[in-house]
């Protein structure tokens, strides 16, 4: 009988501490792997900037080291997968009104694009006056301070400073911006405004101008594939493409790029850890615009 009350005082608190043990146990090892994670995410940063730093600056297409999807390398009793694109394929939203100035041609575009989604496009009219610093909406889609104090929060009038802003302006939903794809097609990041002829999606180069035909565009996607166009005026190379027409879009487009976004994750057991920095070439250097790490 003695025994069996020794037994069964000290198997709960035996059972307690072992449990405490194992919870100490599990805390540390998630930790380790936790800082572990995140160092070979950074590395794999690091190693998309060599390669861009490498690649020849004087034009970036979708053959390039740096486009060209990396494979997921094991790496320890983990996995790194890094992917790098170019934000110059992207239309930059921040360039739509400059010195609170509306870019009318850029507003064109983003509206075509829109309408061609499924959208209204309207909604650019709330999206000018989101960057603009007046308090007047704009057209029939605007929306100013009045508007999104009844949301709860205030009319920007500045630059979006992340892309997911984009779902506190009017109109602008998860419908359109996931649904229809719009998000994929825009950029926050620092581009010049110009669009790169050899990595932008046919969607965006449908909407460049009002003259581009969809022929035309999906001819321009078939040369670039077959060979990268290495400097702008090898664009005029395209069948059906006229110099009056190179004329009117030559300001906008580009054949390389300068703004790079990197995404690196590394993955072991339950914990995954993942980088994403915007870079900058600049010259033969590669400078750091943004960094963000997961917690």
């Amino acid at each position: 009988m003695l025994v069996l009350i020794i037994i069964s005082v000290l198997f709960p608190i035996v059972l307690a501490f072992n449990s405490s043990s194992m919870i100490s146990f599990l805390q540390a090892s998630n930790f380790r792997d936790s800082i572990y994670a995140l160092e070979l995410a950074r590395s794999g940063i690091e190693g998309a900037i060599a390669l861009i730093e490498q690649d020849d600056a004087s034009y970036d297409s979708e053959d390039d080291k740096w486009a060209i999807l990396l494979p997921m390398i094991s790496v320890g009793e983990g996995v790194l997968n890094v992917r790098i694109e170019d934000e110059d394929r992207k239309i930059n939203v921040n360039q739509l009104v400059k010195n609170n100035t509306v870019d009318r041609r850029m507003e064109r575009h983003l509206r075509r694009l829109i309408e061609r989604l499924g959208g209204n496009p309207d909604v650019v009219d709330a999206l000018i006056d989101w960057i603009d610093a007046d308090n007047e909406p704009t057209g029939t889609g605007g929306a100013e301070e009045s508007f999104y104090r009844e949301m709860g929060y205030s009319c920007k009038n500045g630059p979006l400073e992340v892309m997911d802003e984009l779902f506190l302006i009017k109109g602008f939903d998860k419908e359109l911006l996931v649904e229809k794809g719009l998000k994929d097609y825009l950029t926050i990041e620092p581009t010049d405004g110009r669009i790169n002829v050899n990595t932008a999606p046919l969607e965006v180069l449908l909407d460049l101008h009002e003259e581009l035909r969809e022929g035309l565009c999906e001819e321009i996607v078939r040369k670039r594939d077959e060979v990268p166009f290495k400097k702008l005026t090898d664009v005029k190379e395209v069948i059906g493409f006229s110099e009056s027409l190179y004329a009117k879009i030559a300001p906008f487009i580009k054949v390389n790029s300068t703004i790079f976004k990197i995404e690196s994750s590394y993955s072991i057991g339950r914990m995954r850890k993942t980088v994403t920095a915007v870079v900058k070439r600049e010259g033969d250097g590669v400078r750091i615009v943004s960094w963000r790490e997961s917690l």
